[in-house]
């Protein structure tokens, strides 16, 4: 499960005459991973699409042209339809959805078209319509120039003072104007409107008057838009009746030109075609047997080179690279995208994504620690988990059921609270859901001779044992990255350069926290130093052989790479330091809400109730992204560095994906 699984490299050699046949085979066996062919090499060139690449790809898009005239998306809980079906009907189904909406489609174009034009006539009439003039009076002058458009400052004053002979025409609202000048003064005129900030706005070629024109505009434009409506109504009901078989018949063309053009990706001769590809090891016998009943010995086959994984870098060309194929089992497998977002592990590498399922939603529930907001995170989770289907809403929703899960049991077991309260009477005064229901609710459950604790701690009162857990936890969590990185190392260069590279840093950590226990005594409990304490002997030894075994495998860097180590285990003091943020913002909410404002009664309830579920509201908002954050943050941050690449190349099988058909 933590390692990829063993690839092995095959060669297929065949005749030409049965590459079609190959192909499909090759999809139906969903277990290789073609390499491209070099388009180089030496007496091969690149195959040929198969005949039916060229009629398959017209008819994809001459279709997809008519998904997008009609606005078909995809669409769920359609019945899938039968390929034989399906074949019969294609070609006369695709020409007679091109008859009936390529008529449609074209007059809904011309009107659009044609309204556009309107549009912007009407804006071109609009400013003249504030003027008593009609649009032929506005030009044929000999003498005169005339000026139209917008001001921003009123010119008439300045104009009266330097002009003679104008005649000025001015809108209601004093911003568009009409000025009739005689041209010998038409220059005088413009420098004038110029500094009285004039836009100009050239007039219609049009006859008549401007307010008739408009409302003849106005009106073509209503009859436009009802037959614009009308022909969106004829397509919306062409949409409904042929959606389902316009998808089905692009998956099936699709998939068509898919097989049809993998040629492209193979080696050809004369005569002759030949693949290579990685294939699971364990799938190579199923292949085998597959080829000898299609094909007997017409078709070679066999295996180039086993891939192992040990002095393997992964610095390979990217054909020649072995893909990496890892199955984890449920729920395990959910959290594969976080992964991904970094890179997909190295063939010869662990797959953290087991330990990061395990480790990110403890940490979440640890930062959170309340039933109140882990109940809304189980169901929003399982509601995403059950609606979503892209890869990054469903990892939130993932985060948020298995986070919500370990939210809810250390918010019962170990903290004891919902919402900020907790559920027994507390000695520090505080308000608790014991006293605010008016009932005892036990510190422990006793069940037959086993008592289960409800709130071992509190967030804020219990502040050193939560940040001394948070630091174990964060020792834990490198150790177990150290031994991974150990693992990979011995996996890639063997045993020796995994003591100097690894090993090293394992000591150097379990010294720190020997020597680190040892001085908790002296500065905490005031115990005197002893030397002879296993603890400082046994620390003292791992630390100095670490660091000699590093400075051997790393050189001097492994000193000042140290304070990093305790920069990283002091990184998880964020796993308290989160709850009683969260803790102490609750706290505030229910001191006014229940102790300040409560009381008042009456509306005051009201005001109390909305004070509480707002401010819990954002205290929920607050956590799913610092908890989230935070969490994934130690993953990346602190633990991947440990041990983890990536940079693999994900095997991705020749396969084909239904949704809207299915095979007879």
């Amino acid at each position: 499960m933590l390692l990829p699984e063993q690839m092995v490299r095959v060669l297929v050699v065949g005749s030409k005459d049965l590459l079609e046949r190959t192909v499909d085979l090759l999809y139906e066996l969903e277990c290789v991973h073609l390499i491209d062919f070099p388009a180089d090499e030496e007496g091969f060139t690149l195959g040929s699409p198969l005949p039916a690449a060229s009629d398959a790809s017209q008819k994809l898009l001459r279709l997809r042209a008519m998904q997008k005239d009609l606005g078909i998306e995809e669409m769920k809980g359609i019945e899938p339809i039968r390929i034989d079906v399906l074949t019969r009907e294609l070609d006369q189904m695709i020409e007679s959805l091109h008859q009936e909406i390529s008529d449609v489609v074209e007059s809904k174009k011309k009107i659009e078209l044609r309204l556009s034009e309107l549009e912007q006539e009407r804006k071109n009439i609009e400013p003249f319509v504030g003027l008593p003039l009609e649009l032929d009076l506005y030009r044929g002058y000999k003498s005169l120039d005339v000026f139209t458009g917008y001001v921003k400052l009123d010119p008439e004053g300045v104009l009266r003072e330097s002009i003679e002979k104008f005649e000025l025409f001015m809108s209601k609202d004093g911003k568009f104007i009409a000025l009739f000048v005689a041209k010998e003064e038409s220059e005088e005129a413009q420098r004038i409107l110029v500094q009285h900030g004039f836009s100009e706005v050239p007039v219609p070629l049009k006859s008549g008057k401007p307010d008739r024109i408009l409302e003849s505009i106005v009106a073509e434009e209503e009859t436009l838009r009802k037959s614009i409506a009308d022909l969106s109504e004829k397509l919306e009901k062409l949409r409904e009746k042929h959606a389902t078989f316009a998808l089905a018949a692009e998956e099936h063309l699709n998939i068509i030109v898919q097989k049809a053009e993998t040629p492209l990706r193979l080696g050809a001769s004369v005569h002759s075609f030949i693949i290579e590809a990685w294939v699971p090891e364990r799938n190579f016998e199923q292949l085998k047997k597959a080829f000898d009943e299609n094909f007997g010995e017409r078709i070679y086959i066999e295996v180039l080179e086993r891939r192992e994984r040990k002095g393997v870098d992964g610095h390979h060309e990217e054909e020649d690279e072995a893909p990496v194929k890892i199955e984890n089992p449920k729920p395990f497998n959910l959290f594969e995208y976080l992964v991904e977002l970094i890179s997909t592990p190295k063939y010869n590498e662990l797959d953290p994504t087991p330990l990061i399922s395990i480790f990110f939603p403890i940490f979440f529930g640890l930062m959170v620690g309340d039933v109140g907001y882990g109940i809304p995170f189980v169901i929003l989770g399982y509601l995403g988990l059950k609606k979503c289907t892209s890869n990054e809403w469903r990892t939130i929703a993932t985060m948020l059921f298995f986070g919500g899960i370990f939210t809810i049991i250390f918010g019962l077991f170990m903290f004891g609270e919902a919402f900020g309260l907790h559920f027994a009477s507390s000695s520090h005064g505080e308000i608790t859901w014991s006293s605010l229901l008016g009932i005892e609710i036990p510190h422990h459950i006793e069940l037959g001779a086993l008592s289960i604790p409800l709130g071992l701690y509190s967030k804020l009162h219990d502040v050193k044992i939560l940040l001394y857990i948070s630091v174990w936890i964060g020792i834990i969590h490198l150790f177990v990255g150290y031994v991974l990185g150990f693992i990979n190392v011995t996996i890639r260069h063997g045993l020796k350069h995994a003591v100097f590279e690894k090993l090293c840093w394992l000591l150097i950590l379990i010294g720190a926290v020997m020597l680190g226990l040892a001085l908790l005594d002296v500065l905490v409990l005031s115990k005197p130093l002893v030397m002879t304490d296993v603890r400082m002997v046994g620390g003292l030894v791992a630390l100095v052989i670490g660091i000699i075994l590093g400075f051997k495998g790393e050189g001097a860097s492994v000193v000042l790479e140290l304070p990093g180590l305790v920069s990283n285990i002091m990184s998880y003091s964020r796993l308290a330091a989160i709850g009683m943020s969260k803790a102490g913002m609750a706290l505030a909410f229910n001191m006014i809400a229940i102790e300040m404002i409560a009381p008042g009664g009456g509306v005051m309830i009201a005001v109390a109730f909305a004070i509480f579920a707002v401010g819990h509201m954002m205290i929920f908002i607050l956590a799913v992204i610092s908890a989230g954050l935070h969490g994934i943050r130690l993953q990346y941050v602190e633990f991947f560095t440990k041990f983890y690449e990536g940079g693999g190349l994900k095997f991705n099988p020749l396969r084909i994906r239904r949704k809207y058909t299915m095979e007879v």
